[in-house]
């Protein structure tokens, strides 16, 4: 029997991986003189798999992912925590409609993505971190990670639907086994209690 848990962390701690190494590969370009990108990997696959989780698992998942991201890969834990805290337990609200169709799924993890972004960027320009104009911003950073991410959030949907169609197969599997485990105990025990009974 697959454990969902374990593997969801592996998933998350890999796409969080991933993330860094992007960051390292084609760092951001704090000039803004050429284009850049953020990598939100983990991020999208925290949304897409806490999605299905009831509401307080929902919130207390992400928020561990976000604090997990925040304390290993970057300096702003809490601000992590909080966000994709936020944005996990709100992807539940629309379970539903995400289980019906990809696109929905997609569309929805893409715009929760794009307001995560908007809200950094709102919050650096209130701090004074960022001087620029939300048209620079949107140019030169925003856009390219809007494509790149989602490019990436058709992959992470595709391995999810595979892993969670292998999942099930396998859980019925063992179900059906552990079924014939149990009646062959229960054979085993009414031939040694009564040997002279004869099951057909």
């Amino acid at each position: 029997m697959i454990n969902k848990e374990r593997c969801s962390f592996i998933f998350l701690l890999i796409l969080a991986i991933l993330d860094q190494m992007n960051a390292s590969l084609f760092s951001v370009d704090f000039t803004y003189s050429s284009l850049s990108f953020v990598s939100h990997l983990c991020f999208c696959g925290c949304i897409l798999v806490v999605s299905h989780e009831k509401s307080l698992n929902r919130l207390l998942y992400a928020c561990l992912c976000g604090l997990c991201v925040g304390l290993f890969f970057t300096s702003d834990w809490f601000f992590k925590m909080i966000l994709f805290g936020l944005f996990g337990w709100l992807s539940g609200l629309f379970k539903n409609a995400m289980d019906q169709d990809h696109w929905v799924q997609f569309a929805l993890v893409f715009l929760m993505m794009f307001i995560n972004d908007l809200i950094c960027f709102l919050g650096a320009k209130l701090f004074g971190y960022l001087t620029m104009s939300f048209v620079k911003w949107f140019i030169h950073v925003e856009a390219l990670t809007l494509i790149f991410n989602g490019a990436w959030i058709f992959v992470l949907l595709y391995i999810i639907t595979v892993f969670n169609r292998y999942a099930t197969i396998k859980n019925i599997r063992f179900k059906r086994m552990e079924k014939l485990h149990m009646q062959n105990i229960r054979r085993k025990w009414v031939v040694d209690s009564f040997p002279s009974f004869h099951i057909c």
